[in-house]
């Protein structure tokens, strides 16, 4: 076989030659363009960026060597006046670093001739004010001796001059490498500009060319693109019956019409899963993935119900979302029944097609219901996740046969992501809720008091002007840092957690208790005047008083009362009740003390 029979058939055309044969012409002298490019480049590039690479170096060791000098200034001088032993390690350490940056710089320094004297000349102004100065100075402090304040002056004044000399140095260095970095950036523009003005007069040499020599092949082509474009609708039916099938092209044409067909249903199918997974992604709560499954779910498969059933680690089913008709609720109550019939499914551990509710369907109560409602074709999906069933989610529709095995295997495919949203929802709902409690007694903390105080002063405010009352209540358990000094900081511990059981279990229905800091809790009481927050203080004040966590101490704790005002804002409500919660602790700690009133107790 000869070179030119691998580019040659029995049934090649002198069109077909001619393009082979100036195809490869192309091909060699577009090749020998971009090697000539690139070796003109590399020959005057390369020498301008290692140059600016040295520089660059330079600059860095320059940098480096200027801190190891600071580094054993630092320690030298710590050392000095406070005779502390931990400055000589970094005294230790600068030296060491001074030492190999100056031997790199030495050994370097012919790379960069422009600077070489000035190098030298500086390591050698270095090695001079460290045997002058550095040196002699540590050596006196290790033995002990004074160092009298004309030589720590002189020293200082030789290093600040050294400093100057780096700063000078580094300077003229800067401007060298700026200048070659421009140099070599307008060797690369001007390098590519000529490689890309002849690469683009080679194209265009190449392209003028095939436009000459294949005007026998436009009418086809353009043919063709009549016929793609009457499937996807740009042209008018007349249009597309000027095609036969007398040729290859007419049959092409035919298959094209029915592709489009298929295409278009495929690409609606597409975009509503597209728009699904999107909206999936884009759920900020476990509520939000149920809708956005359900309303994309019915209209990606245009089915008639569609409801899910999650199930938590204890495999209990606790949830119930469904969407059918114009009714979508996600809280829905599961019957007794309904769990009997789910928890069969999830034994079977496959996902169940009910093609036709006439021959088949799962036999139960609800399903009767679901029945007499008119379904006859059903699918039930199993979400799982890390191989554990998390949930089920249903699809039903009143025509028989509607779900196939094909469109189950093709909603199969969709469970996962389903599964994974669903998930992913339910983590981040758990890690928020553990990012708004404290960890060590569990109630709520510090930042989402700040943002339901927002949100309930601003709920407090909204109704022409009018206040609805909103009170806090401030509580301080007395002498507690005395307590964790006597009894050690696990009591201490135990104290608080008791305190936050009690604020738990006996504040009302609505109240918001909150560690507020340290051994101070806060509690929010919506819609409550300031006399019955001052009853609920006084009644928590009693509970922590005569309820301590043991029978060898008593704990008590004192309460300052403020109610929210017109033309109040928060910070002012919380240092109100701050105020009276001193007062209280002024009076004699154990007591209640409010905003109007000094005192609403004694014990």
């Amino acid at each position: 076989m000869s070179f030119r029979s691998l580019f040659r058939n029995n049934n090649e055309t002198k069109l077909g030659s001619l393009l082979i044969r100036f195809s490869l012409a192309f091909l060699v002298t577009f090749a020998l363009l971009l090697s000539g490019g690139y070796l003109f480049q590399n020959h005057f590039i390369k020498s301008s960026y290692i140059h600016v690479r040295d520089l660059a170096l330079l600059t860095e060791n320059l940098d480096m060597l200027e801190k190891s000098l600071v580094e054993q200034e630092s320690g030298q001088r710590g050392f000095g006046i406070t005779s502390e032993y931990s400055f000589l390690s970094y005294y230790d350490r600068g030296l060491a670093d001074y030492r190999r940056l100056s031997k790199t710089l030495l050994n370097r320094s012919t790379l960069t001739p422009d600077f070489s004297g000035e190098i030298n000349a500086l390591v050698a102004n270095t090695e001079a004010w460290q045997n002058q100065h550095s040196r002699s100075m540590m050596e006196r402090s290790l033995l002990g001796k004074t160092i009298d304040r004309q030589t720590l002056q002189k020293g200082e004044a030789a290093f600040r001059a050294l400093n100057a000399e780096f700063d000078g140095l580094l300077a003229r260095i800067t401007v060298k490498r700026d200048l070659e970095r421009s140099r070599l950036l307008d060797r690369i523009s001007m390098t590519l500009a000529l490689t890309g003005a002849a690469a683009l007069l080679t194209i265009g040499l190449y392209v003028f060319f095939i436009i000459k020599h294949i005007r026998r092949l436009i009418q086809p082509l353009t043919e063709l693109d009549q016929a793609i474009s009457a499937y996807e609708g740009s042209l008018d039916d007349s249009m597309k019956t000027s095609y036969t099938t007398s040729g290859e092209l007419g049959r092409l044409v035919q298959a094209f019409h029915r592709m489009g067909e298929d295409l278009r249903r495929e690409s609606g199918q597409l975009e509503d899963t597209y728009k699904m997974i999107n909206a999936l992604n884009q759920a900020g709560s476990v509520q939000d993935v149920y809708r956005e499954t359900l309303l994309h779910m019915r209209n990606l498969v245009q089915c008639d119900k569609v409801s899910i059933v999650m199930q938590n680690a204890d495999r209990r089913f606790f949830s119930k979302a469904v969407s059918q008709g114009e009714r979508l609720s996600l809280k829905e109550t599961l019957l007794d029944s309904e769990r009997e019939e789910l928890r069969a499914m999830i034994q079977g551990g496959q996902s169940l097609l009910y093609a036709n509710w006439e021959i088949e369907h799962p036999a139960s109560s609800l399903s009767e219901r679901v029945y007499r409602d008119g379904m006859r074709s059903s699918v039930h999906l199993l979400l799982k996740k890390d191989n554990r069933v998390i949930g089920i989610l249903n699809l039903y529709s009143s025509r028989p046969y509607f779900f196939t095995t094909l469109k189950k295997q093709r909603l199969e495919k969709l469970v996962p992501l389903i599964a994974t949203a669903i998930d992913n929802a339910l983590q981040t709902s758990r890690i928020q809720s553990l990012a708004m409690r404290d960890g060590l007694t569990g109630l709520w903390n510090r930042r989402h008091f700040d943002e339901a105080f927002a949100r309930l002063t601003e709920e407090a405010c909204v109704n022409e002007g009018i206040v609805s009352p909103l009170s806090l209540i401030l509580l301080d358990v007395d002498r507690f840092k005395r307590f964790n000094d006597t009894r050690g900081h696990q009591e201490g511990d135990a104290v608080l957690r008791h305190i936050a059981l009690l604020l738990q279990a006996y504040c009302r229905f609505g109240d918001l208790p909150v560690r507020f800091g340290g051994e101070e809790f806060a509690v929010l009481l919506p819609n409550t005047p300031l006399e019955e927050a001052a009853e609920v203080a006084n009644r928590l004040r009693k509970l922590i008083e005569f309820d301590s966590p043991s029978s060898d101490y008593r704990v008590t704790a004192s309460f300052g009362v403020a109610q929210l005002h017109e033309g109040q804002d928060r910070q002012e409500l919380i240092r109100v009740a701050d105020s009276a919660l001193y007062r209280a602790k002024a009076a004699g700690r154990n007591r209640v003390c409010t905003e109007e009133e000094g005192l609403n107790d004694s014990a």
